[in-house]
């Protein structure tokens, strides 16, 4: 059985193979992976936090029966979506450190939903994923709506719930017509950032703070770019399937959902994925425990990981 560690221990197994390798360290400072947090909604759970610098795994918000959440690129603050009984929607901001309400947006669609929502780049602006009454809705902190987007050109309306995710800019990429798409910053109009060419692909992206990178999920595995498309490439290797990629806040590293085995959450119909990190340098990483000692497999503190795997991934997260 291997010896049981925790993220600090790991971090330091990291270090000291690029030290060996000749390749510079993963973070100034030498913090490697330990900056930030993961937040992990679980199915109907609550979100909760892992801490990467301590393995602490901590509670932010108390579980309700909802999809729909997003904390903001600065970690400060976060968002909820609630269902009432009537036909309406009520977005909820909250304080991350102790999850107290700062403000309700009570927001009234014309069809029987709105959209699940994410916080720009700012905190200003608010996202809601697109519906099949209201398309792409753009609202402000107050619940006025800014912008209400069907689609761009005549071949595009957008599909119910197709994925979002903001860039620093403050545009929005998306898919359409089989490519990822960017809209301007206005919002006003769209240009194709390149083609993906993968059948799997359902839209997901995401853009790297710095504004430098953006990484997809298609194919089984998960692929990075250039801002402007170029440099498209795997960076990822398995047998099994990569997921939800998303950046750590400086930029350098990429969390990814790997190594899926059989369901770990109670409840859970799904294969449950486990944690992984990796440098967001280009290079390709093994991803399964042991192949590659530069990928990191992340547990909570005092949590065994004799099979090495990181910690149980069922439902969306971020790295903030």
């Amino acid at each position: 059985m291997k010896k049981l560690f925790c993220i600090g221990t790991a971090i330091g197994l990291l270090l000291s193979a690029c030290s060996k390798n000749n390749d510079p360290e993963p973070n100034e400072g030498g913090k490697g992976y330990g900056t930030g947090y993961i937040f992990n909604k679980q199915g109907l759970q609550g979100i909760r936090k892992l801490n990467l610098s301590n393995g602490e795994l901590t509670d932010v918000l108390p579980p309700w029966p909802h999809a729909g959440w997003d904390i903001s690129w600065n970690g400060k603050t976060g968002v909820k979506k609630e269902e009432p009984a009537s036909y309406d929607t009520r977005y909820i901001i909250f304080d991350v450190a102790n999850g107290a309400t700062i403000r309700e947006i009570n927001y009234e669609p014309d069809g029987y939903r709105g959209g699940l929502p994410y916080l720009s780049p700012d905190g200003k602006l608010l996202a809601l994923s697109p519906t099949l009454d209201e398309g792409l809705v753009i609202l402000d902190m107050d619940g006025r709506v800014l912008k209400n987007i069907s689609g761009y050109g005549v071949s595009h309306d957008f599909e119910y719930l197709d994925p979002i995710a903001w860039e620093p800019s403050g545009a929005i990429l998306f898919k359409k017509d089989g490519g990822l798409w960017r809209t301007s910053p206005d919002f006003s109009r769209a240009t194709k950032v390149r083609d993906i060419p993968f059948s799997d692909w359902k839209g997901e992206a995401t853009a790297s703070p710095d504004g430098k990178k953006i990484a997809i999920p298609a194919g089984n595995h998960i692929w990075l770019m250039n801002s402007d498309g170029s440099d498209f490439h795997a960076i990822t290797e398995s047998s099994q399937k990569e997921i939800m990629p998303s950046f750590s806040p400086d930029s350098k590293f990429i969390a990814i959902a790997a190594n899926a085995r059989s369901p770990e959450i109670p409840g859970s119909s799904e294969n449950a994925f486990h944690l992984c990190l990796i440098p967001a340098d280009g290079q390709v990483y093994k991803v399964y425990p042991g192949e590659d000692k530069r990928v990191i497999h992340p547990v909570e503190k005092g949590a065994s990981n004799s099979s090495g795997l990181g910690m149980t991934i069922v439902g969306d997260f971020v790295w903030r």
